[in-house]
């Protein structure tokens, strides 16, 4: 009777052990459940702590041909954290518009017209009226800042506005005294051309050179 006693108090004790187990590993999860849920708000808190405000001191406006201009005007508008707006055309360029070879091509013949008018979809962007700095870019045609981009300037204000041109070429320079024209009350920097496939730290490089007040 002795030894019946004493197997069925052992036998209590094992199951009063493996419960106290059971209850202890649940507490543990739960905790590293907690801490989990807690670690993903601090993430999540990171995130929004790292983000980049958008200025409102400039803006990037430009127009892009084939795509080497809008290349370098995403990466002004990343550097300086800006707004950035393309200028297009109410009837787009096709390629055969762009052949400067063809004389009977659209580019040749606008631009043997001084009459010459290309219709834009808008000139009239959100962040223009706070920006001081105006980053205008466009392919080089025939020396010059493309003429697509003329309405733009024709069409805003650019009191106490700096215009800073820049333009994609693989070899020609440019002028901008056709534009200064059409914006005389604004500050104008010297042009920037690039090359066609520019390189990001070309084009960051330029933008400190310039110290602007961002």
């Amino acid at each position: 009777m002795k030894k019946i006693l004493i197997f069925i108090f052992a036998l209590f004790s094992a199951f009063s052990l493996v419960a106290c187990t059971d209850n202890n590993a649940d507490n543990n999860n739960n905790n590293t459940s907690e801490d989990g849920t807690s670690g993903d708000n601090n993430n999540d808190n990171n995130d929004n702590n790292g983000s980049t405000e958008v200025t409102t001191k400039a803006i990037v406006v430009y127009f892009s041909a084939t795509g080497n201009t809008e290349s370098v005007a995403n990466i002004i508008a990343n550097y300086i954290s800006s707004e950035i707006y393309e200028l297009e055309p109410v009837i787009p360029y096709t390629s055969a518009d762009l052949n400067y070879g063809n004389s009977s091509s659209r580019v040749v013949q606008e631009h043997n017209d001084p009459n010459r008018h290309v219709e834009l979809v808008t000139t009239d962007f959100a962040g223009f009226a706070d920006a001081t700095y105006i980053f205008l870019g466009a392919p080089v045609w025939w020396q010059e800042l493309s003429w697509v981009i003329d309405d733009f300037v024709r069409l805003n204000d650019f009191t106490n506005k700096t215009i800073i041109p820049f333009g994609t070429s693989a070899s020609s320079s440019f002028r901008t005294d056709n534009l200064e024209d059409l914006a005389l009350e604004a500050t104008w920097l010297a042009p920037q051309r690039f090359r066609s496939r520019a390189s990001e730290s070309d084009v960051t490089n330029w933008i400190d050179s310039l110290n602007l007040d961002l």
